[in-house]
């Protein structure tokens, strides 16, 4: 005796062979996508400390070596977005122009944030501490520096780029202190 199946249920059977797979896609097809990212580098960059207490126009060279792991969330199609944030160590070396620098570390905390309508912001918080030398190698004293800084871009022309009135920076609270 072989058993039949009523024709709904196979139908009903059917679909769901055919259409599940289709149903998890489109779900997972909009899911946030996670994960880490590593952070390693070294740059040199002239640096102008303004009116610090390092003299006014404390002007130099920073050579920095950074390590660090961020985080970052992705979501889309069909809108596309992601949220990523790090802390961030590097060492630091300043060459100032009248000979003296200064030896130390940074730790950087961001947090970075991206829409689908093409608008990015990135903020930034540094604190750093370090030796101040004198040109001779002896040391003056502990520095330490604090600076937030913020950046933000709008794509208002759509070319997906960034054009230099579509990005505003701002550097806040930016802190030296010396001995």
């Amino acid at each position: 005796m072989t058993a039949s199946i009523p024709r709904r249920t196979l139908a009903a059977a059917l679909a769901i062979a055919v259409l599940g797979p289709l149903v998890l896609t489109s779900a997972s097809h909009g899911a946030a996508e996670t994960g880490t990212f590593p952070i390693q580098g070294t740059a040199t960059n002239p640096i102008d400390l303004g009116d610090t207490c390092l003299g006014p126009g404390a002007i130099g060279t920073i050579t920095t070596t950074e390590a660090g792991t961020g985080r970052f969330t992705e979501n889309g199609p069909p809108a596309f977005g992601f949220h990523d944030h790090a802390t961030v160590t590097s060492t630091f070396r300043v060459d100032l122009a009248d000979g003296r620098y200064i030896l130390g570390v940074l730790v950087a905390y961001f947090d970075e944030n991206a829409t689908h309508e093409a608008q990015f912001t990135d903020t930034q918080v540094t604190r750093g501490d370090g030796t101040l030398y004198a040109p001779g190698g002896q040391p003056l004293g502990p520095t330490m520096v604090h600076a937030t800084v913020h950046l933000n871009w709008m794509d208002t022309n759509g070319n997906h780029r960034p054009d230099p009135d579509e990005v505003a920076a701002s550097v806040d609270d930016l802190r030296v202190t010396c001995p």
